[in-house]
């Protein structure tokens, strides 16, 4: 990043571009809305057989697919923007440095310098000469005190001046500069696999690739205002209505898991929220269990008979670490573990999973609404 490149940098290019993520993920939504709501209810009422649930079954992962678009565009829209704005708060200093170096009298040249013009201080008999100086960013008591005493040294009164304007040149090149930094790895890490599965890993890498972008886009961020800190559904709902769509869009990609907590927000709103958290909860848990099933201990052990305290070959029996092992697995694998009463009150899987997300997460902590998402892969 350079002063050229800074002051030829257009922000608004990254904010439509922003604004087409923002689009493409409404559009996903309506697409995955329509499967569920419409095509695959029809379906269901219409028709039964074995090629019906396998239809069933394509057009859940389609949909599956959809929302994890929907999802994806949120968070790169958010990126995009925050990236636009850590930029054009630099590229502002810029043209405010600019602006009043022009107005003293000194003229920036095209790699950020300054000339400045001949003067004389007060009791001197003739004009020193002006010149031109380049600044630097990043400086400290002792160098402002080292410029401080050079301008008061120079003979051209003008000097301190253009060190002055070139300094916030150099300084607004070094914001941009770091914040291109910042960005660039966050951005260019926001791709998917090319292919047509949505796995567990790409849930998992929504979840990294939305906290660094919540990281790196404060400065953004901080422009929302938060929710209220009482909580009152009423006053969640006016918070809501405040918003601009952008500004709700760019906070429910940030934070999904708060805003499907909070009461007085639209149903489908927390609904898509909490979809957003379930997926990833999912996923993870799922790549925890495939993780541990890597790790099965020894099956067999040999058998020592009880009467003689000997090996009896060819003989063995299952190791006391394999057998709490699978008895875990099964548990794992049927959804939770039998001997416990399920959160609904009862101990049918079918009947534990609910309807929508928002109506897994009625509660106020997420892990309160979950339980063991995960089936076994074997």
């Amino acid at each position: 990043m350079d002063y050229a490149t800074l002051k030829a940098f257009k922000p608004g290019e990254f904010e439509e571009a922003a604004a087409g993520y923002r689009t493409m993920g409404t559009a996903a939504q309506a697409a995955r809305e329509h499967i569920e709501n419409t095509v695959a209810t029809g379906m269901r009422a219409a028709l039964k057989g074995e090629a019906a649930d396998a239809a069933q079954r394509q057009l859940q992962a389609v949909a599956k697919n959809f929302h994890y678009i929907q999802t994806e565009c949120g968070v790169i829209g958010t990126a995009l923007s925050g990236f636009a704005y850590d930029m054009a708060a630099a590229q502002r200093k810029l043209e405010a440095a600019v602006e009043d170096a022009g107005a003293d009298g000194c003229t920036v040249n095209g790699d950020g310098s300054v000339d400045y013009p001949a003067g004389r201080k007060p009791g001197e008999e003739k004009d020193a000469a002006g010149g031109a100086v380049t600044g630097s960013a990043g400086g400290n008591a002792t160098s402002d005190a080292l410029e401080r005493q050079a301008a008061n040294i120079h003979p051209n009164p003008n000097f301190g001046k253009a060190v002055g304007y070139a300094n916030r040149n150099a300084e607004a090149v070094r914001e941009a500069t770091d914040a291109d930094t910042k960005w660039e790895p966050k951005i260019r890490s926001l791709q998917a696999d090319d292919d047509l599965t949505v796995s567990d890993r790409d849930w998992t890498d929504v979840t990294s690739d939305t906290a660094g972008v919540r990281e790196s886009a404060g400065g953004y961020l901080g422009t929302i205002k938060p929710p209220p800190a009482n909580d009152w559904p009423q006053d969640n709902a006016n918070w809501w209505n405040g918003l601009s769509e952008e500004q709700r869009e760019a906070y429910v990609s940030m934070h999904p898991a708060s805003i499907g907590a909070l009461d007085g927000l639209p149903s489908a709103v927390r609904d898509d929220a909490n979809r957003i958290v379930l997926a990833e909860q999912r996923a993870a848990r799922q790549l925890d269990y495939d993780a541990w099933l890597t790790k099965e201990p020894q099956h067999f052990k040999p058998y020592i008979s009880p009467v003689t305290g000997r090996e009896v070959k060819g003989a063995t029996v299952p190791t006391e670490e394999w057998t709490a092992w699978e008895e875990k697995r099964k548990q794992l694998e049927n959804g939770w573990p039998t001997r416990r009463r399920s959160r609904w009150g009862t101990s049918s899987r079918a009947s534990r999973e609910p309807i929508t997300a928002t109506a897994a997460c009625t509660r106020r902590s997420w892990a309160t609404a979950t339980g063991p998402w995960w089936r076994a892969r074997r």
